[in-house]
């Protein structure tokens, strides 16, 4: 399928299992729960990006100009970047130079961390709050659970081992989409007082309903 130019309409057109046969022919690894809208938008910005790739990457030269050739790979590089899936989860991904990747191998102890970064303001050289979460064996991917109430988040790639830790590479700053703070401080327990426009837009029905399927996001 990845010959064939692929659109909304077509993706729309398939089974969820059959994206994620398509998902997992680009390399994507899809969680189970991933919703379908995601899917396809992750699809198509993939498959947009792979296009631009081979149009933009193509080396031509003067003696062969109908062979022309693709840069692939990852450029050797570590880097690491996050998306967010919404306000709660946000996806990271990685890579690894071979140097790094040697100098880690060679490190019996060491241990790959994502170390998440809170900031109050998106240049704040400290964080006012960071947490570190172990790396899925052999995975340059992972789906981390946001704390809430965060404004700003920066994703730091490190080693640590027994004696000492170091910073391999950091994301650029996340900014995330802030809510309501009444609506983002309702707790379900309490009986919290809302004006009559809210009553009737079914906001207490929403709410419920939101923990009945996501209660894993509060906290």
């Amino acid at each position: 399928m990845k010959e064939e130019t692929i659109n909304r309409a077509q993706l729309e057109t398939l089974s969820f299992s059959d994206l994620v046969k398509l998902a997992d022919e680009y390399g994507v690894d899809v969680p189970e729960d991933l919703d379908r809208r995601f899917l396809i938008a992750e699809l198509l910005e993939i498959i947009e990006e792979e296009e631009n790739f081979n149009e933009d990457m193509m080396i031509a030269t003067e003696d062969a100009p109908d062979n022309a050739s693709v840069m692939t790979g990852n450029y050797n590089e570590t880097q690491v970047s996050g998306v967010l899936r919404n306000p709660a989860w946000l996806f990271v991904f990685w890579n690894i130079s071979e140097t790094d990747a040697t100098k880690i191998k060679e490190m019996p102890d060491c241990s790959l961390m994502l170390r998440i970064c809170a900031l109050k303001e998106p240049k704040d050289p400290v964080p006012e709050e960071a947490f570190e979460i172990q790396t899925a064996t052999e995975s340059q991917e992972q789906y981390v659970l946001l704390p809430k109430g965060k404004k700003y988040i920066k994703i730091e790639l490190v080693y640590v081992t027994a004696s000492s830790g170091k910073v391999l590479a950091f994301s650029p700053v996340i900014t995330i989409p802030q809510g309501s703070s009444m609506l983002n401080d309702i707790q379900m327990a309490q009986d919290t007082e809302l004006s009559p426009v809210l009553e009737l837009s079914g906001i207490r029905n929403i709410l419920s309903e939101h923990y009945k399927k996501h209660r894993h996001s509060f906290s």
